[in-house]
């Protein structure tokens, strides 16, 4: 394994200031790891080899007077954003034609901070399962463990990332689409505040409905929390096409040097997989080692929160997507949808605006919540991570799948920021923990998630796949 391919995102901007490595050395090197595992991995589908040689010779030859934060850095993006010249396919074959006449606002940022796309990565249809394959480019192989989904639906995303292509992936999050994948793969991300990343595609027929507006966030993942800070700068900065992007960088609570850490193993208390509690039970030990007060917490109206994510996003889907989705999705996934009805039911338009009523009622509850503690530590998942393509090839456990990520879920519908960071792993399968704080705080739930990164001292090295 090339050594560059084993720095971090930090390690490797800081080599590139230092010019003990040219960034065209750097891009070679990642390339070279594409070229290496693709397309068994099937993770990064759409290589840059041309445009991000070029892009790093140009930055080699003219080097800017104050360069960028991601300067240099090889990156990957999601197939489901507006990428310039490229289609925004979502993994839909029939959506895989028109290029993009250019970039959403967060592959702009990346690459005005200097970041180099290398590739572009798998994504499920239509971005809506906790799985990744497509009828474009097939299944994507989970790098750390083969016979384990690599998450969904930033999938392919994390998988690359893990295997080290790339030091930074770029992935989006509707019900844990960053924070499964990182939980898959043993890696770190954030899910931010809804508002925090600024998401727009110029490519899109027609707006996104309100349900996605609220609950569907853009992010990173990355091999450890250092690099997902690192991101977030450049993600977070304002574009005007979001109106609902806002510069507010926390709750405005005061904090104090000791902090007071929620704990939650069980939300929903119908229980959880025992190597789950294991790991919340561990990332609560370390905090508490360092000094920080457990408290063993239940989060109010937890299955509500669930019921009205499921049902206002059945709504939406129903009513504004389900004929498009008929027309061009496979049967796959167009029955995996309706496990989802069955699971939530879809509410008449009364129903609608009583959940989006009750949507209100619980993020009050869960403000309250938050005066009493500074963060909230709960799983990321019921269960350890799903077997490769197991909503498809076992569609009789579907329920139980939904029921054990509805951890995720809740988070989206509240809008609040959740980082995922890795505890290690139990007989090859990757385990891990959410750190969830009140709405504007993505800083402090990056701060204690790397507050657990350092004390267990994990090896987050690229894995030989």
């Amino acid at each position: 394994m090339d050594e560059i391919i084993k720095w971090t995102a930090t390690q490797t901007a800081a080599n590139i200031k230092a010019k003990t490595v040219s960034v065209t050395e750097v891009t070679k090197a990642h390339l070279a790891r594409i070229k290496a595992l693709e397309p068994g991995l099937r993770a990064v589908v759409e290589p840059l080899d041309e445009t991000a040689l070029a892009t790093a010779r140009a930055m080699d030859a003219n080097p800017p007077a104050h360069p960028g934060p991601l300067f240099g850095l090889p990156i990957t993006i999601k197939i489901n954003v507006d990428f310039q010249g490229l289609p925004n396919s979502n993994g839909i074959p029939a959506l895989n034609h028109a290029p993009a006449s250019s970039d959403s606002p967060l592959v702009a940022s990346l690459r005005a901070d200097g970041a180099v796309p290398i590739g572009r990565t798998n994504t499920p249809e239509f971005s809506l399962r906790w799985f990744t394959s497509n009828p474009i480019y097939g299944v994507t192989i989970n790098s750390v463990n083969k016979t384990l989904t690599p998450g969904g639906s930033s999938g392919g995303a994390a998988s690359a990332v893990a295997a080290g292509i790339g030091v930074i992936a770029h992935g989006n999050d509707l019900g844990g689409s960053l924070r499964y994948p990182a939980y898959c793969c043993r890696l770190a991300t954030l899910r931010p505040s809804m508002g925090r990343v600024p998401a727009f595609n110029p490519s899109a027929p027609a707006e996104r409905g309100a349900t996605l507006q609220m609950m569907s966030v853009q992010g990173a993942i990355a091999r450890n929390m250092a690099d997902v800070r690192l991101a977030m700068r450049t993600l977070e900065k304002r574009s005007s096409l979001d109106p609902f992007w806002n510069t507010a960088r926390d709750s405005g609570r005061a904090r104090n040097k000791t902090l007071r850490v929620g704990v939650s193993v069980d939300p929903f208390g119908d229980g959880v997989a025992p190597e789950v509690e294991a790991a919340v039970d561990l990332a609560a030990s370390v905090l508490r080692e360092r000094g920080h007060q457990t408290i063993e917490i239940t989060p109010p109206m937890a299955t509500e929160a669930a019921i009205a994510w499921g049902q206002l996003l059945n709504a939406e889907t129903e009513i504004m997507m389900k004929e498009s989705m008929v027309q061009v999705g496979s049967p796959q996934v167009i029955d995996l949808l309706e496990s989802y009805k069955t699971t939530f039911g879809v509410p008449d338009l009364k129903g609608f605006m009583q959940q989006q009523a009750m949507r209100l009622t619980i993020q009050r509850a869960w403000n309250l919540m938050f005066d009493d503690i500074d963060v909230l530590v709960m799983p990321v998942s019921a269960s350890e991570p799903f077997r490769l393509e197991q909503d498809f090839v076992e569609p009789s456990t579907r329920r139980d799948i939904i029921l054990a990520q509805r951890m995720m879920c809740i988070l989206n519908v509240l809008g609040l920021p959740a980082a995922t960071v890795p505890t290690g792993m139990n007989k090859g399968v990757p385990m891990g923990v959410q750190v969830v704080g009140a709405w504007r705080d993505d800083d402090l739930c990056m701060d204690v998630a790397e507050m657990i990164e350092a004390s267990l001292g994990l090896d987050l090295s690229p894995v030989e796949p």
